[in-house]
């Protein structure tokens, strides 16, 4: 269920959609009157989230700016939740383009920032039930050279969620010191700090896989482009699920 609402709310909240939605309506819709507006609806929709300057303004204020750690300090866990790898035809492990996850969690260990790496991933996919993303993610770790001792694992999780709620079991049967690191995309550590934090897991964020919001300033970003509204999609998703959480945490 958490899935399918999931899908119907990322559908809505892509402009690129609307757009096509707004079109397509246009055309069937008798008046025309009615198509006028949804043809200038469209349009409106297109200049202003065609605008891959407002695009980077609006990342800018939305994630935070990546993080620096300071030497000599160690953490004893980053986590790294899933949604960074994902089941192939064959139901076989691959990245996709949130991997950075992965490198940085990879990168942290190698610099000795963090001495443990827990991924948190299970499965949210209907139809490949037997990919465990975590079971995946750790035979790619190991073959990297991290040792097992290093490695946790909880691949029961199926959402952001999921992933705060058992990495606090664990964490709490393996007594590890907080605060830790919370390893994820840029876009995603506001609702995911809010998550973790709820479930009394403190962490601190380590941001990465920036889509956008890093970019320096031209003319030409001013101009709509279609592509340009498909990089609201994460954007859109991860602050209405914020504000969502925010507001059902206030009533509990």
């Amino acid at each position: 269920m958490h899935q399918l609402a999931s899908s119907v709310l990322s559908i809505l909240l892509s402009p690129f959609n609307c757009v096509i939605i707004l079109l397509i309506a246009g055309y069937f819709l008798r008046k025309q009157l009615h198509k006028k507006i949804c043809r200038i609806m469209a349009l409106l929709i297109f200049l202003l989230f065609g605008n891959s300057w407002l695009l980077d303004w609006y990342a800018k204020k939305w994630q935070p700016a990546p993080v620096a750690i300071n030497a000599g300090m160690v953490y004893s866990c980053g986590i790294v939740p899933g949604g960074f790898a994902s089941p192939d035809a064959d139901e076989n492990g691959y990245f996709n383009g949130t991997a950075d996850r992965f490198i940085q969690a990879l990168k942290l260990y190698r610099q000795q920032k963090i001495t443990h790496i827990l991924i948190s991933g299970g499965n949210g996919k209907v139809n490949e039930k037997n990919f465990r993303e975590g079971a995946w993610v750790k035979g790619e770790l190991i073959t990297m050279g991290v040792p097992d001792s290093a490695i946790i694992v909880e691949d029961r999780s199926n959402n952001t969620a999921d992933n705060a709620l058992y990495a606090k079991q664990l964490l709490d049967s393996l007594q590890l010191k907080p605060p830790y690191l919370l390893i994820t995309s840029a876009h995603h550590i506001p609702r995911a700090s809010l998550l973790f934090n709820h479930a009394g897991v403190k962490t601190l964020p380590f941001p990465c896989n920036y889509f956008a919001g890093r970019g320096s300033f031209n003319y030409a970003s001013l101009l709509p482009h279609p592509g340009t509204m498909l990089g609201w999609n994460p954007y859109l998703k991860e602050t209405f699920g914020y504000h969502w959480y925010k507001y059902k945490f206030s009533k509990d």
